[in-house]
């Protein structure tokens, strides 16, 4: 579901693209505010002036699209989650991350972050406004604007914000990632159906260019929905299921006197989600994870070893092959934890990530 376009280059590690399609909301912004909205608001100007004042709202529009989707990306990074790139386009935008939350409450906080942020720009918007004039009215416009994609975005249809909430407060009552998803997806294709049945309604009135993009919104967000439902409609394991069944087999081993520039050119710069047994023989001494080498400075990789910043066992959540992953995911929430290292006879066999339970019960 996630559009192609050309790359405008990095904020930070986020690489921002644009597609063809946002050309179309440029200029249909432009338009409407150079053609319409100001010189009702603001008669007398020199219509070149109107133009100008548009193009550099619609500029602006597009640059409250992308400060949206920088707020979820910002608040995914702040729980570990990677931030592969954000694609501005028809539909506004979306910021892909490298997977989704492991936890409600993340997921909810990423959800909304969107939504408040837009809310803040409307209120800002909304204060430059009184400057009066050609300014005063395309702030004004800037600020309803901003408003109402706050607004949209919180519909609870999955996959706009509002949905993405709604399957938050669903996994935290029903305790199931895959149920909550295909719940909130149902309740995402129903809200799709009555944007269609609008868009008909609207085209019925006369009002045929409003009616196609209601259209075009609702099948959006069905497809979207639809794709999402499919993807969680898989049967869940239950809780029960041995820890042996989502464990990860043969990881990579780590050794304490390892350079962290070592560990990341061989393995962290390539799983970034994974944490790694640092072992001494056929002993576990500790667990490295990206987040305790992106403490580091990077310049200082090569001459910080990795058990100067490893977990030490005795901090670490270990966990049997055998034990039923409702006992293994209490264990990682008693310790605080992501990862398990997973032992059979006293011997490490393997790693147990979260986030395994969470996508497959």
């Amino acid at each position: 579901m996630i559009p192609q376009g050309w790359s405008l280059g990095r904020i930070g590690n986020i690489e921002i693209k644009i597609n063809i399609s946002l050309a179309f909301i440029a200029f249909f912004v432009t338009y409407s505010l150079a053609a319409r909205l100001l010189p009702g608001v603001a008669p007398g100007a020199n219509p070149l002036l109107y133009w100008m004042v548009g193009l550099f709202s619609s500029f602006v529009f597009i640059g409250s699209i992308l400060w949206h989707e920088l707020a979820h990306s910002l608040v995914a990074m702040r729980y570990g989650i990677p931030v592969v790139q954000i694609v501005l386009y028809l539909f506004g935008g979306v910021a892909q991350i490298a997977r989704d939350p492991e936890r409600p409450v993340q997921e909810f906080w990423i959800a909304i972050a969107g939504p408040i942020s837009s809310v803040i720009l409307a209120i800002c918007f909304g204060g430059l406004s009184r400057l009066g004039g050609l300014a005063g009215a395309a702030c004004a416009w800037l600020a309803l604007v901003n408003l109402t994609l706050a607004l949209f975005n919180l519909l609870p249809g999955f996959p706009l914000d509002g949905g993405r909430v709604l399957r938050a407060a669903l996994w935290q009552i029903g305790g199931s990632y895959r149920q909550a998803t295909r719940q909130a997806s149902r309740v995402g294709q129903g809200l799709a159906a009555l944007f269609a049945l609008g868009g008909i309604w609207i085209m019925l009135r006369g009002e045929t260019f409003n009616g196609i993009w209601f259209l075009l919104i609702a099948a959006f967000v069905f497809s979207a929905a639809s794709a999402s439902y499919r993807a969680a409609r898989g049967a869940a394991l239950p809780l029960h299921t041995p820890v042996r069944r989502v464990m990860r087999f043969n990881v990579p081993l780590v050794e304490p006197n390892w350079p962290l520039a070592i560990l990341a050119w061989r393995y962290l710069d390539h799983a970034r989600d994974q944490a790694f047994p640092v072992m001494v023989g056929s002993d576990l001494v500790g667990m490295v994870t990206a987040a305790e080498v992106d403490r580091i400075p990077r310049l200082e990789w090569g001459k910080v070893r990795v058990e100067q910043t490893m977990l030490p066992r005795e901090r670490l959540c270990l966990v049997n092959a055998d034990d039923d992953l409702q006992s293994a995911l209490e264990a990682l929430e008693a310790k605080g934890m992501n990862h398990a290292p997973v032992f059979e006879a006293g011997r490490l066999v393997g790693m147990l990530n979260r986030r395994d339970i969470v996508y497959r019960t």
